[in-house]
């Protein structure tokens, strides 16, 4: 069969599609440099694209890997070929993927994605995990294994909140083992340090296999993995392929296997021929087979109303962090606010764009004040809406009205509904934002749960005002209806340690640092203030204990 790839293999690499030789020929469509059959999407949509491709070379089916990262074409739903869209980052783009997921015949996702992404108009599939190593950059490398236990990956606490207190616990395990806790390797120098550690430690974001359990096999490491993985006992053998550690057991886990290098490696060794079959290049010819025999969805994005989905196109592109499609996305913006004057996610959708630093929308102050109004429009169409009252307080804030942001967050305390936009605007490392996005995919997402933000934000804002009292009152309402929240436990501290609460003052921040695992700014204030309370000896093992940490986090240099 004739197969055509957009987006990134396996979320990995193209290197597999080199190394591929199968029965299928497997050929790439994209905007990069080296695709196979390059296009313009600003030029070129995906009927057109297939027509041009298919005069020499007709392709069966298109695989789109990461549509979330790489979105397709438009029209893709009108192609006269089986098209299946390859999901990772669910948790994130959720409200990108919820619709436009309905323009493929086939779904493919993680065990947890299926639950996630299913909908009355999309029914995914999870046949088999769908990362795999670069053989190219993974494999074992001619160096001594040096490194005891290593990590690589994000540090963001509230990304993973749960990886995150296990990090700590590596971490304090510096002072026995030689600990590397990395961020922002890769390539060779990331498969380099994979094989120079005994043991790497990883700890899925949604209960996957995901991408570092095949590196790290790859590599000849032990890869240690949590017990409660959702996917890892269909395809390895605990204590035969990899270790699985829990809560109870985690230190002892590491331990054992320091102490047992012997059966370490045999595990590893046991691993890595493993894991050779799910190489890219040797996994292709399964996913095709598969795939091609999907029943069709019937591509019900093409029932929808035009009104609906010239707004999912524009949303297909607006969250794209590829320049060559935002142009795309300027073309489509007027086009969608005509057909939708009257829906407040177009006028979301609007602000989100001048938000942003590539939009062409005249200097800073013309831009602010566009991005304001769009926001503002948009909460006057759904006044009870949560997340339009919050967004308006975010734009508000952004253009340092602060009245305005007041009363936005008073309107965001009174609103009812979560009608709107179901994803809020803000950076992309804003705490609230990574829970609520993945709160959304899950459908756990609460009304609770933006009332007790508005608070929280109302409190800073009372507390730049000079009203200490009514911003407590704020962080009280908000540790009711949102435990989860730690936004206002800085806060919290501060105001009980002014107002001469200095032992209530401590408390928080002990609760605070318990609750935001890797982060050294509630451990450094609560630093200074043990030790301006006397508490010296107590100062003296925090600070100990946060050098530990911060041992284990130095820069990696290979």
């Amino acid at each position: 069969m004739n197969v055509l790839s957009h987006g990134t293999p396996f979320f990995s690499s193209y290197d597999c599609l080199d190394r591929y030789s199968g029965p299928h020929e497997v050929r790439t469509a994209g905007n990069f440099e080296n695709a196979y059959y390059r296009y313009d999407p600003r030029e070129e949509d995906a009927p057109a694209l297939i027509s041009r491709i298919s005069r020499d070379w007709r392709p069966g089916l298109l695989l789109c890997w990461m549509p979330e990262i790489h979105p397709p074409p438009l029209h893709i739903e009108e192609v006269q070929i089986p098209t299946v869209a390859l999901v990772s980052d669910w948790n994130v783009f959720y409200p990108l993927l919820e619709t436009n997921l309905a323009r493929y015949d086939a779904v493919l996702c993680d065990t947890p994605g299926v639950r996630a992404l299913k909908n009355s108009l999309v029914s995914p599939h999870h046949l088999f995990p769908l990362y795999s190593q670069i053989t190219k950059f993974h494999r074992p490398y001619p160096e001594p294994k040096d490194i005891d236990v290593a990590f690589v990956g994000n540090l963001n606490h509230t990304a993973h909140s749960v990886r995150a207190r296990y990090l700590e616990r590596l971490a304090r395990l510096s002072s026995r083992y030689r600990i590397v806790i990395a961020t922002q390797v890769h390539g060779e120098d990331y498969g380099r340090l994979l094989s120079r550690a005994r043991i790497v430690f990883n700890h899925s974001i949604r209960g996957e296999l995901n991408l570092r359990v095949f590196e790290t096999m790859a590599c000849g490491s032990l890869a240690l993995l949590e017990e409660d993985n959702l996917e890892v006992r269909n395809w390895f053998e605990p204590a035969r392929d990899l270790v699985l550690y829990n809560q109870a057991n985690f230190e002892e886990c590491i331990a054992h296997y320091l102490a047992h290098p012997g059966e370490a490696s045999a595990i590893a060794e046991r691993g890595m021929a493993k894991v050779e079959r799910f190489a890219g290049e040797n996994r292709l010819t399964e996913l095709i087979d598969c795939a091609a025999t999907l029943p069709s969805s019937g591509r019900p994005f093409r029932d929808l109303a035009p009104e609906e989905r010239l707004y999912q196109d524009f949303t297909m592109y607006a969250f794209s962090q590829w320049n060559v499609y935002h142009a795309i996305e300027c073309e489509l913006l007027p086009h969608m606010m005509r057909a939708l004057p009257n829906d407040p996610r177009a006028w979301t959708s609007l602000g989100q764009h001048l938000a942003n630093a590539y939009s062409d929308a005249g200097d800073d102050a013309q831009r602010r004040i566009r991005y304001l109004k769009a926001f503002a429009q948009a909460q006057r169409l759904a006044p009870s809406s949560a997340p339009c009252a919050l967004n308006l307080a975010t734009a508000a804030r952004a253009c340092q009205l602060v009245s305005q942001e007041v009363d936005s967050l008073n309107l965001a305390l009174l609103a009812t509904s979560l009608e709107g936009p179901q994803y809020l605007v803000g950076s992309s490392g804003y705490p609230f934002l990574i829970r609520w996005q993945r709160a959304v995919a899950e459908k756990t997402a609460t009304l609770a749960m933006l009332h007790a933000e508005a608070h929280i934000r109302m409190a800073h804002v009372l507390a730049g005002q000079g009203e200490p009292s009514h911003a407590e009152e704020h962080l009280a309402q908000a540790g009711l209806l949102d435990p989860h929240n730690t936004g206002g436990m800085d806060l919290l501290a501060e105001l009980q340690w002014v107002s001469g609460r200095r032992e209530e003052a401590i408390a928080t921040l002990y609760d605070g640092m318990a609750r935001q695992p890797m982060n050294a700014a509630p451990r450094e204030r609560l630093c200074e203030m043990l030790a301006e309370t006397g508490r010296d000896e107590e100062a003296r093992a925090l600070a100990e204990d946060s050098m530990l940490i911060a041992r284990a986090c130095q820069p990696f240099y290979p």
